[in-house]
């Protein structure tokens, strides 16, 4: 799960440093995304990963988060 918080926090802090918000058609995905990674995780990790997300170039958070189907399928599980 903490697949989903790394590439969250790369592509939040690559946003802010290009000065480029979240465009809004994607705001409730990222934000449906996030909740269920919280959910998952809890606050603190959550927290901590998303950070660690932070200082990573997308490349790096995509390797550290391995494949997207496993975070996918456990982002969609019940």
């Amino acid at each position: 799960m903490k697949g989903a918080a790394l590439p969250l926090g790369a592509a939040s802090a690559l946003r802010a440093s290009t000065g480029a918000p979240l465009p809004p058609a994607e705001r409730s995905d990222v934000d449906a995304t996030e909740a269920r990674a919280r959910a998952i995780l809890g606050p603190e990790v959550f927290a901590e990963t998303f950070t660690h997300g932070t200082t990573l170039r997308h490349g790096q958070a995509v390797t550290e988060a391995g494949p997207p189907e496993a975070t996918l399928e456990r982002l969609t599980k019940t």
